[in-house]
């Protein structure tokens, strides 16, 4: 064979390589979705949910397995899979995600949210979620928004003592999400924030590096974190966000048929994931005390907000999130 003849075979043998790895994505495909969360918990309802949606919408021609408990990472190293095209779609909190986009580092700020009401409304508000798109955009991390979620209204809860006032937690060490906001926030609340991924806070409690941390009764329950922080406060100081995030390997290898699928189910878990979210801690909180022995305690929380007022609109300058942070306000 000539020369010629043998480049020629091998830039047909490379060409069609190419056009397998970058084309389309075939029928009944399968995608992976990571989260942190065990298999209880609201994530996870909400992702299968998410999954049955999208088979539905591309009848039956994308499957969407889901992998919790933190199987395939930390929230944070999940993204970074997401973004290097190693894995399709995981969810993240924004404050673990404000690594990859700082100015998600608004949403860390206490008290943005009145209510359940004024974080549905927010949530599913199509405005708002273009502005976190754009503020997405502008960053270039490497992930597409596909839905925004959350895991539930998070509040405080102590390993030695409950909680009744600012005073109570003063000088304790406390475990704070992967954001800056997140430990300027405690700092002013008067704690000694400890930043630690959510895996280690079980033993982190347990061998006394952190003597407090603040989550929702979802996630508090279901990783039996009673069993070491029997003292559950009700600040209900942030109402989260998480997103569905994408790879945009992923996303471009879809047809356009199945990114409105995709888009479409996204919107409908937001929905569905607010409701369910709300509906699971309302049930938790009513059995922690009768089934696992916690201490709940109410809290003035009047002196939380107002310690926190002016953060919010000074975060939201130093970041350039105004316009978010208006149509937050807009939506109450």
């Amino acid at each position: 064979m000539s020369d010629r003849l043998a480049a020629s075979g091998f830039c047909v043998v490379v060409t069609c390589l190419a056009a397998l790895t970058a084309g389309p994505l075939s029928a009944q495909t399968t995608l992976r979705l990571g989260h942190d969360q065990v298999a209880d918990h609201t994530y996870n309802a909400t992702s299968q949910f998410f999954a049955e949606r999208v088979a539905e919408l591309t009848n039956g021609e994308i499957e969407i397995r889901v992998f919790p408990s933190a199987t395939l990472g930390t929230e944070t190293s999940m993204l970074q899979e997401v973004a290097s095209g190693n894995l399709d779609l995981s969810i993240s909190t924004t404050a673990n995600a404000s690594s990859f986009v700082p100015q998600f580092g608004i949403l860390s700020v206490g008290y943005l949210f009145s209510g359940a009401d004024h974080f549905r409304r927010t949530v599913t508000d199509e405005r708002f979620n273009a502005l976190l798109d754009e503020l997405i955009t502008e960053q270039d991390p490497g992930f597409k928004r596909i839905a925004t979620i959350t895991s539930g209204a998070r509040s405080l809860y102590t390993t030695s003592l409950p909680v009744h006032s600012m005073d109570d937690i003063s000088g304790i060490k406390m475990r704070v999400m992967a954001s800056p906001v997140e430990s300027t926030v405690w700092s002013d609340l008067g704690t000694l924030p400890v930043s630690i991924p959510f895996g280690d806070v079980y033993t982190a409690m347990q061998t006394g590096l952190i003597q407090a941390a603040e989550n929702s009764p979802g996630s508090y329950v279901l990783n039996k974190h009673y069993e070491v922080a029997p003292y559950f406060s009700l600040t209900e100081h942030q109402w989260p966000m998480s997103i569905v995030a994408i790879s945009p390997m992923t996303w471009d290898r879809l047809t356009e048929q199945q990114q409105q699928a995709i888009v479409q189910a996204g919107k409908d878990a937001s929905a569905f994931g607010v409701d369910n979210a709300i509906e699971s801690d309302n049930r938790l909180l009513d059995e922690m005390a009768a089934k696992y022995g916690v201490t709940i305690t109410k809290v003035d929380t009047a002196p939380f907000v107002a310690s926190l007022a002016e953060l919010q609109d000074e975060t939201a300058e130093d970041l350039g999130t105004e316009g978010l942070l208006a149509r937050i306000r807009e939506l109450k």
